[in-house]
């Protein structure tokens, strides 16, 4: 399994401050840099502090896409937008047999990751990754039966642009599913989620590292600043994809966004 790069690599310079270069990200280009820069290390402690950031539901999470990802009995060419370490990617290739996963994701440090989980579990899997940006994707129109986005529609440049990419790469009549982290609603757990992860997670990154502590903080934000479910399915209808619908997990930590692709006119 190879990695492809679709644009030339730049050296990363590391910002003095995470604060200073958030603050910074007005352009597209920056805010890919940004993410790129952040999930460039510790991709082999990422898998292990998803577990903790999502108290445990991940794998609930993960067989919630595979069963909303309605494709051919085989045969089906799958798309996994921001892949990351190939969770995702790897499960949806298990479960759909005979099926080809394609892993998108920018950061190329998390891609060699899951190049290396799959030698692990054998290489017999087909999922195929490539380091390009959500937005512009380097694939044919109409190529896939499903297209995935998992825990990232707030780390993208633009969401209205991922999702007009992902309705582009998928046939007529597939799916297009979403799921991300959004704030838990519920006098009770709200608060305790908040508190989980902007004190609990970010102290215990630093346990680890600055870099992950760094990571904590952003993603507690960026949680915080989430768009809602509604937002996105209201995207997703703007982007003319059809048939939305939105289901909220574990108290509404994360959900489910999901619509299709219109059917061609007969």
């Amino acid at each position: 399994m190879q990695i492809t790069t679709t644009a030339k690599e730049e050296n990363r310079k590391t910002p003095k401050k995470y604060q200073e270069l958030q603050a910074e990200l007005s352009s597209a280009d920056r805010k890919a840099k940004f993410v790129m820069y952040l999930f460039s290390e510790g991709p082999r402690e990422y898998d292990f502090l998803l577990k903790i950031l999502s108290m445990g539901r991940d794998n609930y999470w993960r067989d919630l896409i595979v069963q909303n990802a309605r494709v051919p009995p085989s045969g089906a060419k799958i798309l996994d937008i921001a892949c990351g370490t190939g969770l995702v990617s790897f499960q949806l290739a298990s479960s759909k047999k005979g099926s080809m996963v394609v892993g998108v994701d920018v950061a190329r440090e998390m891609l060699e990751r899951a190049n290396d989980l799959n030698k692990k579990m054998g290489g017999d899997l087909d999922v195929n990754l490539i380091q390009a940006r959500a937005e512009n994707l380097p694939l044919r129109t109409g190529t896939f039966d499903c297209a995935t986005i998992s825990l990232a529609t707030r780390n993208v440049s633009s969401v209205s642009e991922t999702f007009l990419e992902m309705k582009r790469c998928v046939s007529s009549g597939s799916p297009v599913i979403s799921m991300d982290f959004t704030k838990p609603r519920g006098s009770i757990f709200a608060p305790f989620y908040k508190f989980y992860t902007f004190s609990v997670l970010p102290a215990l990154g630093l346990v680890i590292s600055r870099h992950w502590n760094g990571i904590f903080s952003y993603l507690a934000g960026s949680i915080e600043r989430s768009k809602t479910p509604e937002d996105l399915s209201n995207i997703m209808e703007e982007a003319g994809l059809q048939g939305v619908s939105i289901r909220r997990m574990t108290h509404g930590v994360t959900a489910l966004v999901s619509g299709y692709k219109n059917r061609d006119p007969m």
